[in-house]
């Protein structure tokens, strides 16, 4: 049954901190947070460590800064504290064994394998004994009522609730801090479906509310396939999207497409337009494909709003990863951060766009080689390299009129088309042929560093 609908609405997401968070992870993570911004509600983190074997203290920590780079904020956690503490479950373990105990004395657990001749507690597992007839029906907000036939559960055997050792597993530890910090909304990925029954019916032996059940769909590849650490199409742990250069706006933006349904057809959204219109009426109950191609948009729509200095600041680190330390001039970066900007999609694709900008010795790609070995080449090159050595300071309105002349005074004549007066130029200063405007190259890299290119790519077109 559903929570009284005076309680506030306490939502939780409750991850295990054995690994880099993955992506579906925080999908469900900002699923929660947005439904309980929307309802007025809190929005509870809680540590679940049961799997002592695989946790880490670091995955916490990973956890935590995932959620906080995200923009996901909590009201209640392991490191803000809150009336319902503690927030990481193996600190609970005296009310858990405490419940084990009550549902031990009410015969709606026991010890040993056998149901119908119960063991004593040593060396024996706790299990919950679990309806053999009848039915377990779940109301999921999205999927409607799911029934379980008690009488064909998968398995036949009862859910173990304490190992022999005496340790809880997740369906007693969980439930019961579910119900112990009020939490009125579970909301997790579908694959808990199947473990629902269990929970259930663990909310009925103890007589507690039941929360209102919400198991969003998976997340899928293009191929159809749920998503993995090392899919092919892409790396999907939160590692892969923050050194790929996605901005955690835009990343947040778009997982919350993924299943939701903002009003009209818009798209770009705020926490404003999220606490108006996030509705569990407007999820979906259909898998949502992950589309590279449109979180590329997304992101290109948030890279876009930032100025030139904000950009810069963002760029930076890339930049001096691959490069090493870089000029102390920030008008000089801000420049380039200009003429970068209309290309990237996200941050880490500036290191490779920006490579001619730092390295003055490339590789040429094969169009470039093709303009370098072009009949024009030949002639345009000195004739810039003539025209820079009688300039005293070259920007790029002072290259702005020297291509416009080298247009005048050679293309015109021998009929050649920009192309063809150009691309030679950009292929010596760039090793490439499309890019950002000519003479901003130039005015950026500076006369000195123009005329060493342009002669060492005339070396090319003589040894031709």
């Amino acid at each position: 049954m559903n929570p009284d609908a005076n309680r506030v609405p306490r939502l939780r997401f409750a991850p295990s901190p054995t690994g880099i968070p993955h992506i579906g992870n925080l999908h469900t993570a900002l699923f929660c947070w947005a439904l309980a911004r929307a309802l007025g509600g809190d929005f509870i983190l809680r540590i679940e460590d049961t799997d002592q074997a695989r946790n880490t203290p670091e995955a916490i920590q990973q956890m935590l800064a995932a959620l906080a780079w995200l923009g996901i904020d909590w009201d209640e956690g392991p490191d803000v504290g809150g009336d319902y503490g503690p927030y990481v479950q193996s600190q609970r373990l005296e009310r858990h064994l405490a419940v084990a105990k009550a549902l031990l004395a009410s015969g709606h657990a026991y010890y040993g394998d056998d149901p119908q001749h119960p063991a004593g507690a040593n060396n024996q597992p706790l299990r919950l004994r679990m309806p053999r007839h009848g039915a377990i029906i779940l109301h999921d907000a999205l999927r409607g009522p799911i029934r379980f036939d008690s009488s064909h559960r998968p398995g036949r055997e009862d859910p173990i609730l304490l190992r022999s050792d005496g340790r809880p597993l997740y369906h007693l530890a969980a439930m019961t801090d579910d119900h112990d910090m009020g939490i009125t909304h579970v909301v997790r990925g579908e694959e808990w479906i199947s473990s629902t029954p269990i929970h259930i019916r663990l909310y009925q032996a103890m007589g507690w509310p039941q929360p209102v059940w919400v198991h969003l769909p998976l997340i899928l590849n293009k191929r159809g396939e749920k998503l993995s650490k090392r899919d092919p199409e892409g790396g999907y742990l939160i590692s892969d999207f923050q050194a790929a250069g996605y901005l955690p706006a835009a990343l947040w933006n778009y997982l919350l497409l993924m299943g939701w349904s903002p009003d009209g057809e818009q798209e770009i959204i705020d926490k404003w337009t999220v606490r108006q219109q996030f509705r569990l009426a407007r999820l979906s109950a259909s898998p949502a494909v992950f589309d590279w191609d449109k979180l590329n948009w997304v992101n290109r729509q948030y890279m876009q709003r930032l100025d030139d200095e904000q950009l810069t600041g963002l760029l930076a680190p890339f930049l001096e990863e691959a490069y090493g330390t870089l000029p102390a001039n920030t008008a000089w970066l801000r420049q380039l951060t200009a003429l970068l900007r209309t290309e990237l999609v996200r941050l880490a694709d500036a290191v490779d766009l920006a490579e001619w900008a730092f390295v003055d010795t490339f590789d040429y790609v094969a169009e470039a080689q093709a303009a370098l070995a072009s009949p024009p080449a030949g002639i345009i090159l000195p004739h810039l390299i003539a025209e820079l050595a009688q300039t005293v300071l070259l920007d790029a309105a002072t290259a702005g009129s020297i291509l416009a002349g080298l247009r005048h005074r050679l293309g015109q004549p021998h009929g050649w088309n920009q192309r063809a007066l150009f691309w030679p130029i950009r292929a010596a200063l760039t090793g490439r042929v499309k890019g950002p405007p000519l003479a901003d190259i130039m005015g950026l890299l500076g006369k000195q560093r123009c005329m060493a290119r342009l002669a060492a790519a005339f070396q090319l077109t003589r040894q031709d």
